[in-house]
């Protein structure tokens, strides 16, 4: 046997790829902001870097309506309150959060992509009735007025955990915050949470807020136009949304003529709305949106008055009724979903 041989016998075999046991992924961290809206009895939830949002409203003294967002897919639920105890329930999941005085446990079942998960955790208190501590089913979470942060293990608590969870914290904390209240106080803030999407016997696409009251339909009746539908309350509309100039996109429903034009890399809406009432009226608009991630489809517009965040999933923030009624919200999602159908990704169009 020759030299090079008896080296090459010494030297021990690399271990085949398919016997190295994989890493486990790590954590997930996850950083959630928390606003609050005492007048409306709301709160929010939503960290867009993992594709997390929540958003609880109490409708009674004993009952919430919750609706979550998990990267692409919203989904609807409720939660049901009996002494200190809450329930949650809702496309397929149902979870339950018993507390006693500063502690609670939570465990239940949640649904994701056709797999159902345990939940197990415990939670308690930290400083306030909005500090909180939760620990057990792959959760590590703090939590305040302000936020909710963290980490989530994806093997043991997926998303639609975590939304639960913070979605049954949420309507604790907005017990916490609620005070005794004529529903008239509500004043002119307006929270909005929109839904984008397609299908439908009339609608190519549609986008629904049910607690806003507002819904904006799209038919496609030609290459670059638009049939448009908006129901705003007891009010409905019918226009058409044409794109014939490459930056620019209108909005004609009656006495209602906004326009959508590219500018400088953001975009400029202006024109005028028409609000119903005992006299129909008019309001003077005029915005700037801007892109919040290149070439996506999603924008926000922070101005006075108004404060949106635009995706293909869907339209949220809050409007100043008095500022800005509710049918411009409407008027401005036409737009902008016509935008995001002509725009649409090339590999959305693909079989």
């Amino acid at each position: 046997m020759k030299s090079a041989d008896i080296a090459a016998a010494e030297v021990p075999a690399a271990p085949e790829v398919s016997a190295v046991s994989a890493e486990k992924a790590p954590s997930q961290h996850l950083w959630m902001s928390v606003r609050h809206n005492e007048y409306v009895k709301e709160a929010q939830a939503s960290d867009y870097g993992a594709r997390i949002e929540s958003r609880v409203r109490r409708d009674f003294n004993d009952s919430f309506s919750v609706n979550n967002r998990v990267n692409n897919d919203y989904s609807w639920a409720s939660i049901r309150k009996w002494q200190d105890n809450y329930t949650y329930s809702g496309s397929g999941s149902y979870v339950t959060m018993n507390c006693h005085s500063t502690s609670c446990s939570i465990t239940g079942n949640v649904r994701e992509n056709g797999k159902t998960s345990y939940v197990n955790a415990f939670v308690s208190r930290r400083f306030d009735d909005y500090s909180w501590s939760v620990s057990g089913s792959g959760l590590n979470l703090y939590t305040d007025k302000n936020s909710v942060n963290g980490s989530y293990d994806t093997d043991r608590a997926p998303k639609t955990a975590v939304a639960a969870v913070v979605s049954l914290l949420l309507a604790r904390s907005i017990d916490a915050t609620a005070k005794p209240e004529d529903r008239k106080a509500v004043q002119n803030g307006q929270r909005i949470w929109m839904s984008i999407r397609s299908g439908g016997i009339w609608n190519e696409v549609e986008a629904v807020d049910p607690w806003a009251r507002i819904e904006v339909g799209l038919r496609k009746v030609f290459d670059r136009e638009y049939d448009a539908e908006m129901e705003v309350d007891n009010d409905r509309q019918w226009g058409r949304v044409s794109n014939f100039f490459t930056r620019r996109y209108e909005l004609r429903a009656g006495r209602t003529d906004l326009r959508m034009e590219e500018w400088a890399g953001s975009f400029r809406i202006e024109g005028r709305v028409a609000t119903p009432g005992s006299q129909e009226s008019e309001t003077s608009v005029r915005l700037e949106m801007r892109e919040r991630f290149h070439d996506d489809g999603s924008f926000y517009i922070r101005e006075n008055g108004i404060y949106l965040n635009i995706d293909r999933n869907g339209l949220s923030g809050e409007v100043d009724l008095k500022v800005y009624p509710k049918q411009v919200v409407a008027s401005i999602a036409a737009l902008v979903m016509t935008y995001q159908q002509i725009n649409k990704p090339q590999d959305q169009d693909r079989p």
